[in-house]
């Protein structure tokens, strides 16, 4: 359902960029959720070899990625009406009124809301939690005192938000956040031990660590906390999943801290005046710098067109045996190491283009690459390419830490004290996981800790850009691959959850709705053999939005869909079928496949039964009941 225009849709987040195809290690930021997505203007190549061996495909990732979300306007304030004082009670007992409760009523809430048995309870806007644009939700139900409370993830920290009295929420206050430069889009929250565990894409971020117990002793106003513990073994991380049987909390699409170092060194030898080391991101393609590292004279590129340092053109009168360094800008990552190795470099240097921007780990596919590649800063570069005339040296950094984008574990038994527990990176970048320790059907690894991934290499068509994997991590130091398989119709391997007997997997993927012009789709795997998992059904239903994070409780799927909000399913029996339920759509201008609003995730585990926290990046805070026998 859809409600008129409240303002006007961006067209531009639809054909903004051209498609990224197979990234294999790209950080988090960089990676996808920073660029906005079109579909792809040629015919894509789609090829899997067999089960399990996927073939490297031509790149086709865009040298820049504009935010996605740039068409996002927030609604701080809250911009509708609702009129909850008609009964007798009410007008008798002013204090007993909810001011934001909207039940759904002839499939509206509030004239504005669109929903089908699901009743608005409060809502708390932008203006009230203290920000501008929202994320990720987790929740917590105190133990000793048996409050709720909505853990509120946004740009600027993590709001808590007291939700005992469902219909009269509280905000207490916000945990900032820890770094304010990067990806502030992106926040994440999860809960063990009455300590939330929080990541962001933000720039040396790490994991904040805060003792949610401290809340019981709300001054009754709005506090800014500070953290009880910080785990910087990693900088920024797009999303955390904790194991709370086992105590190990897992960050994916993680980024190393500075005080650890980038993967790579470039050096620079006296004489020239900038002579010394440099620290470098790495690339997806081509072979990995050497200890040893490769050494040669450090000479600017010249394709004499255009911007002449880009390396976009043949190379005229390149040195062969020299280092190349290049601007990045302007064509594929890959286009410039092609055109560097043809001409004879041993190494390409790219130095970035964003201010203050730092490095990333530059995304692509090219078999015919036998080079290295890193990138240096913008800041870097400048310095390096003013002390040229120069020789120099491309080399691993032998400080930097090794976890790549996969997952980066925390010991985390400890909460206040979190310690690297091992990492595994063997399928690429890990966008999501669930790690559990498994009591499934598969009696091969019952009682094993198993994490079940989804890996989006690239916004792409091609299977083998988008995965999903399934990993043994019970042994930290040695996991194992149990399976990792592409599927057809793939966009963004996104996120997904295990139903309650552990034989399903509910699968999203953002991409595929864009991409391939399809309604919402969630992809049913049976996973009742963890070494060969079997895609058996693509639910797809009448909306048209992206989807994004979805969770199971129970028989039911909780799925914050964007622009068409929370959608409840049943799942309880995936191996005849999917069904929705009910819906509370949190964004009414439009269903668009789009980025420009709506929900981002849910939290449907509190103690009070059948009350579900959702997040609105544009709106804020909604604290929604479905009417569902069962769940009421």
């Amino acid at each position: 359902m859809t409600h008129p225009l409240r303002r006007p849709i961006g067209l531009a987040v639809v054909l903004a960029l051209a498609l990224m195809l197979v990234v294999a290690n790209p950080r988090a930021a960089q990676a996808h959720d920073s660029c906005v997505i079109a579909p792809p203007t040629s015919m894509l190549v789609k090829v899997v070899a067999a089960v399990n061996v996927f073939s490297s495909l031509l790149s086709t990732e865009a040298p820049d990625c504009p935010d996605k979300f740039a068409e996002v306007e927030p609604i701080l304030e809250r911009d509708f009406v609702v009129d909850n004082t008609t009964s007798p009670a009410d007008r008798a007992d002013p204090d007993s009124q909810a001011p934001t409760f909207a039940p759904c009523v002839r499939g509206m809430a509030a004239d504005l809301f669109p929903c089908d048995g699901i009743d608005m309870l409060a809502y708390v806007s932008h203006a009230e939690l203290g920000t501008t644009r929202a994320n990720d939700i987790w929740g917590w139900t105190d133990p000793a005192t048996r409050k709720d409370y909505a853990l509120v993830g946004a740009t600027n920290g993590t709001v808590f938000v007291d939700i005992t009295q469902a219909r009269r929420p509280v905000v207490l206050g916000i945990l900032p956040t820890a770094s304010t430069v990067g990806g502030s889009t992106w926040r994440d929250i999860k809960v063990y031990e009455d300590h939330a565990f929080v990541v962001s894409e933000h720039t040396d971020h790490g994991v904040q660590v805060f003792d949610l117990t401290r809340l019981r002793d709300w001054d009754g106003t709005y506090t800014e906390y500070d953290m009880d513990a910080h785990y910087i073994g990693h900088g920024s991380a797009h999303n955390i999943n904790i194991n709370t049987d086992t105590g190990f909390a897992y960050s994916v699409g993680a980024g190393p801290h500075s005080a650890q170092g980038l993967p790579n060194l470039v050096t620079i030898d006296a004489p020239s005046a900038t002579a010394g080391s440099y620290q470098a991101n790495d690339a997806a393609f081509g072979p990995a710098a050497s200890e040893a590292g490769l050494s040669g004279s450090v000479v600017l590129t010249d394709d004499a067109t255009g911007a002449t340092a880009d390396a976009c053109q043949p190379l005229v009168g390149f040195p062969a045996g020299a280092i190349a360094i290049a601007d990045r800008g302007s064509c594929n990552f890959t286009i410039k190491a092609a055109n560097a190795q043809a001409a004879g470099a041993v190494a390409l240097i790219v130095a970035n283009n964003a201010p203050g921007g730092g490095t990333i780990s530059m995304g692509g596919s090219d078999p015919s690459i036998t080079i290295p590649a890193v990138m240096v800063s913008l800041e870097d570069g400048a310095v390096i390419k003013a002390g040229l005339p120069a020789t120099g040296s491309v080399s691993t950094n032998p400080d930097a830490p090794s976890c790549g984008t996969g997952l980066h574990m925390i010991d985390i038994n400890d909460p206040v004290d979190p310690q690297f527990g091992g990492c595994f990176d063997g399928n690429g970048y890990v966008h999501d996981t669930q790690c559990v320790v498994y009591d499934g059907p598969d009696a091969d690894f019952q009682g094993h800790e198993i994490c079940f991934n989804s890996n989006g290499l690239a916004y792409s068509t091609n299977p083998a850009a988008n995965l999903f994997s399934i990993v043994d991590v019970t042994d930290k130091d040695n996991p194992e691959t149990l399976s990792v398989l592409g599927y057809s119709g793939s966009g963004y391997s996104h996120q997904g959850w295990l139903t309650e007997d552990q034989a399903w997997f509910m699968h999203g993927d953002e991409g595929d709705e864009q991409l391939n012009g399809l309604n919402t789709t969630t992809r049913v795997w049976d996973v009742s053999d963890l070494r060969n998992p079997v895609h058996t059904d693509t639910y797809t239903n009448a909306t048209t939005s992206i989807d994004h994070n979805l969770y199971t409780e129970g028989d039911l799927m909780y799925q914050s869909n964007y622009t068409t909000g929370l959608r409840i399913t049943d799942v309880s029996d995936p191996a005849s079928g999917l069904e929705e339920v009910a819906y509370f759509d949190v964004y009414p201008d439009n269903d668009n496949a789009t980025f420009e609003g709506g929900t981002w995730s849910n939290y449907p585990y509190f103690r009070q039964k059948g009350v579900v926290a959702v997040s609105s990046i544009d709106r804020g805070l909604f604290i929604l009941k479905p009417r569902i026998p069962g769940v009421e």
